[in-house]
């Protein structure tokens, strides 16, 4: 499939185009092959419907404004609201304000019904789910894993409990390598199909479920030390698969997504074996994931009644033990803030909490200002902290005007 690129579109009228501008699995991740891989990832790599309500109209209230003057105060500097959506590659931006979509904007392939990879936003939706599901079965987040998964026995997750996985502070040796160095991210990558298997690279695992069955253990207790590990979610959606019987984007849909009123397009990532990508393989549309924002801000109710327990949600938006996520290698973001059930509180004067995936995506809750914020993005870099920074500013100042 061809990139949006205007000299491409008058040089390849009619013809099909020619190899180097081709969307792969080698390239896939690269901008700016990102603006269409990213609203085409069932193109490219196996996936599995969400099921939403497909029949139905959006519910929202609508009453659209500019922030075409809206100037952006960061470090001392003053940017245009627009000139940073741009910059940032932005593909698409909703605000929400008092339940009401007040500004929506959509560049490149994205509109409000494609259905944008969130990356690692799924697995805060991941948690969500979990959350549902946990409280009808009474499952508790202290038992160990191997108890519900056997095949973990002999890895890292033999016994890390629920809760270690859910907060991302079990012991493993797993590095999270986005610069694709590492050994065990380049097996990770390869087993669950977003790439190619690397011509040297050994004992490559069968799937997502064999390269979680294998996990090493580091030398530290669970427990006591942050340590992002996306696999650790990828292992959450097999334990809800597990205690659940079913496959994880029919439970998804079941629990969440359709009670969430989403009605366009979804899906989920599979490996070859049809385990599930949960850790950042949904793509769901920019109006969609509004709806499940805005479930969260309004602590997990909507016109269908108690969606997702409040409990849950007013845990991770106000746990206020951060010494484990505060024990971290390299604590760049959110110095003041912490990580609880796959969500982060920013540590920042409204307790603004929200959800963050690589290249550039975003949820963000202010509950003092009644806020709501979508973000979706094919930026160049899976991370980029100044980017970020740049765009927490630019929540804020919308905050700040309201």
């Amino acid at each position: 499939m061809k990139i949006k690129d205007h000299k491409l579109d008058q040089m390849m009228k009619g013809s099909p185009p020619p190899i180097e501008y081709q969307v792969t699995l080698d390239n896939w991740r690269k901008y700016p092959y990102t603006t269409w891989s990213f609203v085409n990832v069932r193109n490219i790599i196996p996936t599995a419907q969400i099921e939403t309500n497909i029949a139905n109209q959006i519910n929202f209230q609508i009453d659209l404004t500019s922030f075409e003057n809206l100037n952006v105060k960061h470090k001392d500097n003053f940017h245009k609201f627009y000139d940073v959506l741009k910059n940032c590659k932005t593909d698409a931006f909703l605000v929400m304000h008092k339940g009401k979509l007040i500004f929506e904007y959509f560049d490149n392939f994205t509109s409000k019904s494609s259905p944008h990879i969130i990356f690692s936003v799924s697995k805060s939706l991941t948690s969500l789910l979990a959350a549902i599901l946990f409280k009808n079965i009474n499952i508790d987040l202290n038992i160990t894993v191997s108890s519900i998964i056997p095949e973990t026995k002999g890895t890292a997750y033999e016994d890390a409990t629920i809760r270690n996985v859910l907060d991302m502070n079990v012991a493993s040796g797993f590095i999270e390598d986005y610069s694709g160095e590492a050994e065990i991210f380049k097996k990770y990558r390869s087993c669950t199909g977003w790439d190619l298997p690397e011509d040297n690279l050994q004992n490559i695992p069968l799937g997502l479920h064999d390269f979680l069955s294998k996990m090493p253990r580091s030398k530290f207790p669970h427990g006591k030390k942050y340590h992002y590990c996306s696999p650790n979610s990828d292992l959450l959606g097999w334990i809800i698969e597990r205690v659940s019987g079913e496959k994880f984007y029919n439970i998804m849909s079941d629990l969440l997504f359709k009670p969430a009123e989403a009605i366009y397009l979804s899906n989920v990532t599979l490996d070859k074996w049809g385990a599930s990508r949960s850790a950042g393989g949904i793509s769901v549309s920019p109006y969609d994931l509004l709806s499940i924002a805005e479930l969260v801000r309004c602590d997990g109710s909507n016109l269908n009644g108690q969606i997702i327990p409040s409990d849950w949600i007013n845990d991770f938006k106000s746990y206020d033990n951060n010494r484990c996520y505060l024990n971290q290698d390299d604590l760049k973001r959110f110095p003041n803030g912490n990580y609880r059930s796959k969500w982060y509180q920013t540590g920042f004067d409204d307790n603004e909490f929200c959800a963050i995936g690589i290249h550039g995506q975003n949820i963000w809750i202010n509950p003092k200002k009644e806020l709501t914020i979508i973000r979706m993005s094919s930026a160049s870099d899976p991370i980029n902290i100044q980017t970020e920074e740049l765009m927490f500013s630019v929540f804020k100042t919308i905050a700040k005007n309201l």
